[in-house]
């Protein structure tokens, strides 16, 4: 399967995987990182498994204004992304939402 660098889809036409480098590139360097790509512990929260867990506090460029938007990792797999509204409730992102939203 091909891909290019700015494609966000490969040749068969399925989405491109979001990678970590490419979440740096969105956001910058999370505020705070739990976990470890290399933790061979499994945690759950939010009925996600993962082993390691990035937080952006206060996003930028964010229409709703949400307290923080939540990564989740497996090695080096994106496993979900959740932001986190004002007033507490959750949002699950795509992929394809992470990439629109990182470039605005």
């Amino acid at each position: 399967m091909a891909t290019s660098a700015t494609s966000t889809t490969v040749s068969d036409g399925t989405e491109r995987p979001l990678r970590r480098n490419e979440v740096v590139e969105l956001f910058g360097t999370p505020d705070e990182t739990l976990g470890s790509v290399n933790e061979p512990r499994l945690r759950v929260e939010n009925g996600v498994e993962f082993n390691e867990k990035w937080i952006y506090r206060r996003p930028s460029r964010e229409p709703s204004r949400p307290r923080e938007r939540i990564l989740y990792w497996q090695r080096y797999d994106f496993i979900a992304a959740i932001r986190v509204e004002q007033d507490g409730h959750l949002v699950e992102e795509s992929p394809a939402e992470l990439r629109a939203h990182g470039a605005e």
